[in-house]
């Protein structure tokens, strides 16, 4: 239950958390137990496109939100997200898996699959000094059903020859096909998407979502 009937004036987003440091930065703040971490295997580059990926999340649940009528923002982890009747944004990656970005281009339907997983929490001040969970859930993203451009490229394109490869990216460039520099920015969309419609559906519970947009 929330801590105020009323609808929060303004909703804090924090960039999700990808390894142990990024736990502790906020452990404090949100006083809750995450989920046991390992950055064991995670290598240099890896760690970047989960950084990257968290920020362009967060980013984009405020785009979105903020169309929508909310007053949003993206808050740096580590930083308290204030007093007063707020909602608090907070979560972590589970499962980042940027796959194969040219397996995936050139045959599509699922090969070379890229694949992001969080947990997602919401919080609100509980008048007491500390914030009170309103409500948790997990979000699944996933690139498989991008259709490839071999599906609609040249003859031999999903063989995977050198020319056909060659081809295949000018016809898809000349014929200004959406594409994303990461497969992970796509990931990230459709995860902040699904984020929102989570918050909208509180909202709508509460009895909050015409209010908030007024």
């Amino acid at each position: 239950m929330p801590a105020n009937n009323a609808p929060p004036s303004q909703i804090v987003v924090y960039p999700f958390a990808v390894d142990t440091s990024d736990v502790q930065l906020n452990s404090g703040i949100l006083q809750r137990a995450y989920r046991s971490m390992s950055d064991a295997n995670v290598g240099a580059q890896q760690e970047q496109i989960a950084h990257e990926s968290a920020e362009n999340v967060c980013l984009q649940i405020v785009t979105k939100l903020s169309q929508k009528g909310y007053q949003a923002i993206c808050q740096k982890r580590g930083i308290a997200p204030g007093s007063g009747n707020i909602m608090v944004v907070e979560g972590e990656f589970t499962n980042i898996d940027e796959g194969n970005r040219l397996r995936r281009l050139v045959i599509g339907l699922g090969a070379g699959a890229s694949k992001l997983d969080t947990d997602v929490y919401l919080y609100q001040p509980n008048g007491e000094g500390g914030l009170s969970q309103l409500m948790a859930f997990n979000t699944h993203a996933e690139s498989g059903k991008m259709p490839g451009a071999g599906i609609t490229g040249p003859a031999g394109a999903a063989a995977g020859g050198a020319a056909a490869v060659a081809t295949l990216g000018a016809n898809v460039a000349m014929g200004g096909a959406k594409t994303y520099t990461s497969s992970t920015n796509f990931l990230g969309d459709k995860t902040a998407e699904q984020i929102v419609d989570q918050i909208m559906k509180y909202y709508q519970q509460q009895g909050w979502a015409q209010q908030a947009s007024l």
